[in-house]
């Protein structure tokens, strides 16, 4: 029985001197704070976020390894983010705790592609809890304590769902077991490396496939390679697996609430030397994202509020559909009424004699206007634009481009009428020199077409629900009122932030936006009927 027990132990303390000589932590749900693993995804949520994880190793096994530690990263203005950790740990008789602090900063290469980079500096300190009487060679360690330095850093690259990750986990090595009170500082950048790989394939609105690589590169122990598939159903649950080398498969799940905090749990059962001795490895993941969603974010992906949009949100963007179609229904009715109105001929209403009236006295009569001439049902007495009908062009036979704007005219004898008035576009160019402006598309018949107009355009999709998820960001930024129409002649969906009445107030509005934090590629666009 003894030989048994120092047999397990004898295991326990070599596995032991295996993980933290690797000094690269495990943990099968690294997908739900990758941050723990790569400096570079501080702030990379979009929230302020913070993690709590606990992982016991070999339940049931004395000395069996245990892991706990807390974390905190967030996004700061002009693409600076900042993290921090504590950590500690046991395995036999091993101790480590320590903290860290941490820096990232966010590089943009274009609208889709992004680079973080990421440095965390720290120290912590280890603990030897040995008997000597069991092996005088170990009297030396017992009660001593070694302070050591930290450091790591990482990058990630980002493009749309796709995210890939290197992080250099120990730039500052260490002797594992010392009887210094102060571990030498030894630069080791390539004793381990950290390679790490996902891609989130948002099947639809409410559902989610996630795979994720990790390998883990080392000098002083055997390479790793791990592997996990989540998926995620609505916005509420999550589950999946996780095969890690020489180890074993592992059963993950968790749920979220309201998008704002998630709970997760992992059973390992890992075929080891120690099988039949363990009831195999627990992990819980407790995380948060606290508050709104920090503004002026160009790059955000967290796993807590996975999908492009929370469940709010999305009802949000259905109700402004609805109601955009709407708008373009009447639009287009509003114009059908316009068309017959103006294709009808014009029908002259018989004027009523009016009584005679005895005069007073004699005054000397003006002679007539031409209002006074005509009868009550052609003589205007006020109008005002229809918004809801879009302005028309047209180039007119002197070269010069016009704005046409219908008005809805009230005569004197309170009947109703819909009239085009034609008005100089407010062009500086010279008539000669007329012509119509370049980004310049006819109006098509798609039932969320783009009205006539001078558009303010801040970016052109595929598909609707990427445009209306730009249109998001754009909410998010701090600027309200960008709209989605589709543009026929484009085959795509377009988000217009601005729409101007003529040529000159679209330019002098790109220019206001063009000045915005991350709005310098806005564009006119042209719409005619």
């Amino acid at each position: 029985m003894k030989k048994k027990i120092l047999s397990l132990s004898l295991i326990v303390l070599l596995a032991t001197f295996k993980l933290v000589a690797q000094d690269q932590r495990v943990y099968s749900q690294f997908f739900m704070n990758p941050y723990v693993l790569n400096a570079a995804y501080a702030g990379s949520t979009g929230y302020t976020t913070i993690f709590g994880v606990h992982r016991q190793q070999w339940v049931g096994l004395d000395g069996a390894p245990m892991d706990s530690h807390v974390s905190f990263n967030t996004p700061l203005k002009n693409n600076l983010s900042i993290g921090a950790m504590a950590y500690n740990g046991k395995a036999n008789a091993i101790s480590t705790s320590g903290a860290k602090v941490s820096g990232g900063y966010l590089l943009q290469l274009d609208r889709k592609q992004f680079l973080r980079f990421g440095l965390s500096i720290g120290g912590g300190y280890t603990g030897y809890d040995v008997d000597a009487g069991i092996d005088p060679t170990l009297a030396a360690l017992a009660d001593a304590n070694t302070s050591f330095v930290t450091a790591d850093l990482g990058i990630a690259y980002f493009y749309n769902n796709f995210t890939l990750g290197l992080a250099v986990p120990n730039l500052i090595g260490r002797d594992v077991v010392s009887t210094d009170s102060f571990s030498e500082i030894q630069l080791k950048p390539y004793e381990n490396l950290l390679l790490q790989g996902s891609y989130r394939f948002l099947i639809d609105k409410n559902f989610a496939i996630e795979p994720h690589v990790l390998y883990r590169f080392s000098t002083v122990n055997m390479p790793q390679y791990e592997i996990a598939a989540i998926a995620h159903i609505g916005h509420i649950v999550w589950a999946g697996l996780n095969y890690r080398e020489q180890y074993g498969m592992a059963l993950l799940a968790g749920f979220k609430v309201q998008e704002k905090w998630a709970v997760g749990f992992s059973y390992e059962y890992g075929k080891t030397e120690l099988e039949g001795y363990s009831s195999g490895t627990i992990e819980v993941s407790l995380g948060f994202n606290l508050g709104d969603k920090k503004k002026d974010q160009k790059q955000a992906q967290s796993f807590i509020q996975n999908f492009k949009k929370t469940r709010a949100q999305e009802q949000r963007a259905a109700q402004r559909r609805q109601q955009l179609a709407e708008q373009r229904a009447a639009q287009r009715a509003a114009e059908a009424e316009a068309a017959a109105v103006a294709a009808a001929p014009t029908e002259t209403a018989p004027v009523e004699e009016e009584a005679p009236v005895e005069e007073e006295m004699p005054v000397a009569t003006a002679p007539a206007t031409i209002e006074e001439a005509l009868p009550a049902s052609e003589v205007v007495v006020s109008e005002t634009i229809d918004e809801s009908i879009p302005l028309k062009h047209r180039t007119n036979s002197g070269g010069e481009w016009e704005l046409g704007a219908t008005y809805i005219q009230t005569m004197k004898d309170s009947t109703t009428q819909s009239t085009v008035k034609w008005h100089h576009a407010l062009t500086e160019t010279p008539d000669s020199e007329a012509q119509l402006p370049e980004n310049t598309v006819k109006k098509g018949k798609h039932f969320l077409e783009l009205p006539a107009g001078h558009h303010v355009v801040a970016g052109e999709f595929d598909d609707f629900q990427a445009a209306e998820d730009y249109s998001d960001e754009i909410f998010e930024m701090g600027y309200h009122g960008a709209i989605v129409g589709y543009v026929s002649s484009m085959k795509q969906y377009v988000v217009v932030v601005h729409k101007g009445a003529t040529m000159r107030q679209a330019e002098e509005e790109q220019k206001v936006w063009s000045s915005r934090h991350n709005l310098d590629h806005v564009y006119i666009l042209n719409v005619l009927n």
